[in-house]
């Protein structure tokens, strides 16, 4: 009976954790695709690609699409797409030091 429940426990673990990995995968796949939109100056497909998927899950926006929806506004120069999605993850920002850049480069193009 132990023996049942913990190859049950073990099961669930491997379950979230393989839910988790897949969501994380799919964050880096979307973030490596805006990034080739952003290369090939395909801004505006680069950010209707991050506006489809930030509907259903901006909470679990890596840094990577944050960073890359910010290059494509700054090279739009899209100050009012790039101040929503400021607004959006503005409380994330006291604990993140990889998109902080990215802000104050996207504000420092329009001084």
């Amino acid at each position: 009976m132990i023996k049942t429940l913990l190859i049950n426990n073990h099961l669930k673990l491997i379950r979230i954790v393989g839910n988790c990995l897949s969501t994380n995968r799919s964050n880096i796949n979307l973030g490596d695709q805006m990034k080739i939109l952003n290369d090939t100056k395909q801004f505006e497909s680069a950010l209707e690609l991050f506006n489809k998927y930030k509907d259903k899950n901006l909470d679990k926006c890596s840094n990577w699409i944050i960073i890359q929806a910010l290059r494509a506004c700054t090279n739009l120069r899209d100050i009012e797409h790039g101040s929503i999605i400021h607004n959006l993850i503005s409380s994330r920002l006291k604990y993140d030091s990889y998109v902080l850049p990215a802000i104050i480069h996207f504000y420092s193009k329009f001084i």
